[in-house]
């Protein structure tokens, strides 16, 4: 499924974006925030897409896994990533090079709008490290906020991180 505003398409990560993927993924100011850091190797980026490719394929629909390239029309280069990367937790990434144009912001509003209207009543959440600015200056402009204490999902994964603060978007 493919979802459009006026300046980028979102559409189904596919194989054929490895090298793109891999550029996304080895470059250590993306992924800054992440618990397994640059892939070092093409190989080891080849993998990491294949597992998504598959987690994406064997999800449901009431609770889908769905990965999104985020490409710059009218090319289709991926030049980040938006999506569920588990049932309703979404996540968004992009390279460098487009960082301070908006993309971020408008991929994430896009998705979160076109999300909501596929699945009413499943509230999309993020996981954000409370130091990384930029992820949460996107996520408050796209309707997200701070998860209190009742509403906070737990989560194996990030429980021993004490920096890591779940947040909400709340239905507008």
């Amino acid at each position: 499924m493919n979802i459009t505003t006026d300046r980028l398409l979102l559409r189904p990560v596919t194989e054929a974006d490895l090298e793109d993927f891999h550029r996304l993924q080895s470059d250590p100011q993306v992924t800054k925030w992440t618990k397994q850091g640059p892939n070092k190797t093409l190989q080891r980026s080849e993998q990491m897409l294949d597992d998504l490719l598959v987690l994406v394929n064997t999800s449901n629909f009431t609770e889908p896994t769905m990965i999104h390239a985020i490409t710059v029309l009218p090319s289709s280069d991926l030049i980040g990533l938006v999506g569920t990367f588990r049932p309703r937790e979404i996540g968004f990434s992009l390279h460098p090079d487009y960082w301070g144009k908006g993309y971020a912001q408008e991929a994430t509003r896009a998705f979160c709008i076109w999300y909501q209207e596929q699945h009413p009543g499943q509230a999309l959440f993020a996981k954000v490290n409370t130091k990384n600015d930029a992820s949460v200056t996107c996520l408050t402009r796209c309707g997200f906020s701070p998860a209190t204490q009742q509403e906070d999902t737990a989560d194996e994964a990030y429980s021993n991180d004490q920096e890591r603060q779940t947040w909400l978007l709340r239905e507008g």
